[in-house]
């Protein structure tokens, strides 16, 4: 079974995902706070093992365009979610905190449908597919995070996770600006100078050929997805208040 977005691997494995990822908070909302922060500080292990696992699958056996060392490394948004996973769940840092519920858990989820062809021919129980598993643990941590009462999710915080996010973006630019002028040239963290074929960023590139700057409109456009976020984890409070009384 070969893995590509809504084939029926990809179903199987993201309903499943998203299946225990439920499972967990109606096992986990009448525990301790630390059974809690441990099953958490679990699920946010194993986010950061599955990213490492398939980017050394990837490494060891790159797909015939190739799989750049200096172009993956653990700057990209997803990736970098993952690695910062259990500071996430350890430390109570609300800016950290915003960021990874509000844009890293909708750049995960966006990645299980806009993944770039060269991560689609893996089968199903090869290590390589545990990209996708990353990918989505990117959002299920940091939901549980919200709905077992760690984290409350508010307006201000999702409109100011998106500031966070531009500065984390900003201080990339040394490394990639490093990475760009001494060792790969196509070093291209948080997609600054060009989109890659990201569709949405390529609607901004097309207007604005400038790297870095062409970006910058991009926090606006996504102001109403955050939102949206909040509103729903808005909706899920007032029923679950609702039903408990």
């Amino acid at each position: 079974m070969i893995v590509y977005p809504l084939s029926l691997a990809w179903i199987v494995l993201v309903v499943t995902i998203a299946a225990l990822g439920f499972a967990a908070h109606f096992l986990l909302r009448r525990r301790t706070t630390v059974i809690k922060r441990r099953w958490l500080m679990g699920m946010a292990l194993f986010t950061l093992a599955c990213s490492i696992t398939f980017n050394v699958a990837y490494l060891l056996n790159p797909p015939p365009e190739g799989f750049r060392l200096y172009q993956n490394l653990p700057f990209h948004l997803c990736t970098l979610m993952s690695w910062l996973m259990p500071i996430t769940v350890w430390f109570d840092f609300k800016p950290l905190r915003s960021v990874a519920f509000f844009p890293g858990a909708l750049a995960g989820i966006l990645a299980l449908f806009s993944a770039a062809p060269s991560y689609w021919l893996a089968p199903l129980w090869d290590p390589k597919s545990l990209f996708w598993v990353a990918h989505e643990m990117n959002a299920v941590v940091p939901f549980l995070l919200a709905s077992l009462g760690f984290f409350r999710p508010t307006a201000i915080r999702a409109l100011l996770s998106l500031v966070w996010l531009t500065i984390l973006g900003f201080a990339t630019l040394p490394i990639t600006l490093a990475l760009r002028a001494w060792v790969d040239p196509g070093a291209n963290y948080f997609y600054l100078f060009n989109p890659e074929g990201a569709s949405i960023l390529e609607l901004f590139y097309n207007k604005i050929r400038i790297p870095i700057l062409y970006v910058l409109p991009l926090p606006l456009l996504v102001i109403p997805v955050v939102l949206a976020q909040w509103g729903v984890y808005r909706l899920a409070t007032l029923r679950r208040q609702a039903v408990i009384v």
